[in-house]
This record gives structure tokens, sequence and C-alpha cells, in this order.
């Protein structure tokens, strides 16, 4: 990725994150990132192929993260428990990346054309509720109720930790109870 990419990008995510995608006018970003304004519109052509680069960086940052020592052999469980201490590290360590991610997510910004991106990106996660559902690991629920429950219960969890500022051996347990709660809602009994 070119530098003056990278800086439009990073400036990007910084003022949306501060200032709100709605609110921050691209010469602004241009400034911030030590450009002119041609330079952005050169790499993104608007300021919605820029909002669609920055959902993809982040949500290409946050499966990185996720995959690292990922348990390639290991069962449904440790994969999805795995997946879920990964997720709420990414969020505890980089709060601002991921609250700007979820909004981008939430909003209808992000064009078709990047979601569809973004299926691709997570196929890892698709084959695993399909290994899963064809092992019987798995309550039979349609993939799209399973990711819902799992965005929910991920986002109670981060919220009542950021709530009660919980840290180092809290933290840790309070996730292993979230990811027990999570995991025995959508498990075969």
């Amino acid at each position: 990725m070119s530098d003056k990419r990278t800086q439009v990008l990073e400036a990007s995510i910084d003022l949306f994150a501060e200032e709100g995608f709605w609110n921050t006018p691209t010469s602004r970003i241009a400034k911030h990132a030590g450009v002119g304004t041609g330079t952005l519109f050169n790499y993104f052509g608007s300021k919605e192929g820029l909002i669609d680069a920055v959902y993809m960086q982040l949500k290409q940052e946050w499966a990185s993260h996720i995959l690292v020592s990922w348990p390639e052999d290991g069962s449904v469980k440790e994969q999805l428990e795995h997946m879920w201490f990964r997720y709420l590290d990414f969020a505890f360590k980089y709060p601002d990346r991921y609250a700007l991610k979820q909004q981008l997510r939430l909003s209808e910004l992000v064009s078709e054309e990047t979601e569809v991106q973004e299926e691709e990106q997570l196929a890892f996660i698709i084959d695993l509720y399909n290994q899963a559902m064809s092992d019987g690991v798995l309550m039979d629920i349609p993939i799209e109720y399973f990711a819902l429950l799992m965005q929910s219960q991920v986002d109670a969890a981060i919220t009542y930790a950021q709530m009660h500022n919980l840290q180092d051996m809290a933290q840790l347990k309070h996730i292993a109870l979230s990811f027990e709660i999570f995991w025995n809602s959508v498990r075969m009994q």
C-alpha cells in the first residue's frame, strides 16, 4: 500500500472516529493526512470510496487480529473460543477502531460490493459454522441468526467490561464467562 494512501486511510480513521464520517469533509481528511485533496480522490475516487476503503481496512485488521495463533486443528468450541477472545481483545486494545468499524457496519454507507468482499474475507467463519452444523455441534439455526447472536453477545460483553473498566484478570474472567454464556446458547444440548 502506498504511503500516501495509508496516510489518507489513517487520517480518515482518526477523524471519522473523532468527528463521525458525516461531519468530516474530504478537505479536512486531506489536510490531516498532509496530502492534497486531489490525492485523496486519486486513490479513492469519492468520499464513498474512501468510506468503503476505511471499512475494509478495519475489517482486515480485525480479521488478522482474530487469526493470530488460530487453532487450526482445534475443536469447533476451541476455534469459536479463540475467535471470541481475540474479538474482545481487539475491541479492548483498539477501542476507537472497533467503535468505528461497528458504526460503519451499522450504517448504510458501505457499498454492496464492499459487503461482498467482506463476506469473502470472512469465509473462514462460514466454513467453521458449516463444519459445526454438519458435525451436529451447534443447534440447527440459520447462519444469519447465529451471527446476530454472536454479535449481540460480543457487544454486550464489550459494553459491560467497558462500563465496569475491567482490567487484567477481571477482564479475562469476564471474557471466559461471556464465551461460556454464548457457547451454551448455541451448542447442541
